[in-house]
């Protein structure tokens, strides 16, 4: 058989050449490939070595946290309900609260109608003593009646006497300190 140099046999050639390489190239990264996969296999083999006995530790650890846990689900109950119970008890001390604040508007509006009564007492007595006396009819007591009630509707001036601490109506309780 002889060689005839056509276009057609020498591309022939150069395929045969070319998948000859292929193959080669083929067999070479295979046998890098099961190099890598023995070196991976070795390493996990080592690594699985090295965790199991730490596997074997949390085992019994968690054996042990087992109990621990079912006497903890009873605390956790007992501190839920205590939570609801420290929900209501905030709920009274609201109200507890709110009646005190209306109980302190209370004497308010009593000092407001004392002062009231006041002025107008003092103004019927300098009246009266105005048609006794003759004098005209504007007088010191309703001067002052005019000053109080200015001095009620202004900012109020420092108070010389203040007011002793056991007649607040609020419970006072001494200092940690002591």
């Amino acid at each position: 058989m002889t060689f005839e140099a056509t276009p057609l046999n020498i591309a022939l050639l150069v395929l045969v050449a070319a998948g000859i390489w292929a193959l080669v190239e083929l067999a070479l990264t295979i046998r890098k490939a099961r190099d890598v996969v023995d070196d991976l296999s070795h390493t996990a083999n080592e690594t699985v070595g090295q965790v199991q006995p730490l596997i074997g530790k949390v085992d019994g650890l968690m054996d042990d946290i087992q109990p621990s846990l079912k006497e903890i689900q009873p605390l956790l109950e007992k501190a839920g309900v205590a939570l609801d119970e420290a929900s209501g008890s905030l709920g009274h001390v609201n109200e507890i609260l709110g009646d005190v604040s209306q109980v302190s508007a209370a004497p308010s509006a009593v000092a407001d109608s004392v002062k009231n009564v006041a002025v107008t007492a003092a103004n019927s007595v300098a009246t009266a003593v105005n048609r006794i006396t003759g004098r005209a009819a504007r007088s010191s007591a309703a001067a002052l009646a005019e000053s109080v009630a200015a001095n009620s509707d202004a900012a109020p001036a420092a108070d010389p006497i203040p007011p002793a601490p056991q007649d607040n109506g609020y419970v006072t309780y001494g200092n940690k300190a002591e």
